[in-house]
């Protein structure tokens, strides 16, 4: 599955970055601007989950017959932003292998995934924890 095909991602226009360091990405838009002309809270949120979910899908590519649902979400807006915006994502607190495990065992764990987001300068602006609930 392509995260940035989805209706709502595509709508938005959530793209594949163009700088290989990154995931995902939002174009520089007026479209997202908010009352002070920086990119809209509610945009980098949306960034942000979306990445979440492609590094969920490239990480359990292999896997089949699961559901990933969004179960809680911790973030931090660190500074306004201008431009484009960037992000990226690892897991946060486990590894790759102890997820597997606990899905294997009990059919449904919880993972923490961390995502950060980037403007053009590589300047930290957003830090968020997506917590996921995965079942068979």
């Amino acid at each position: 599955m392509d995260v940035t095909k989805l209706p709502f991602n595509e709508w938005i226009g959530l793209k594949h970055s163009d700088r290989s360091e990154y995931l995902l990405m939002l174009e520089d838009s007026p479209n997202y601007h908010n009352h002070l002309n920086t990119v809209h809270a509610s945009a980098q949120f949306a960034l942000a989950e979306a990445t979440s979910g492609y590094f969920l899908l490239h990480e359990f590519s292999e896997l089949t017959g699961v559901i990933p649902v969004v179960r809680k979400v911790e973030l931090k807006y660190r500074k306004p932003v201008l431009g484009k915006v960037f992000s990226k994502a690892k897991f946060h607190n486990a590894e790759k292998n102890t997820v597997l495990d606990a899905l294997n065992r009990s059919g449904r764990v919880l993972v923490n995934i961390e995502v950060s987001l980037f403007d053009s300068e590589n300047n930290l602006i957003m830090q968020s924890i997506f917590e996921w609930f995965i079942t068979r």
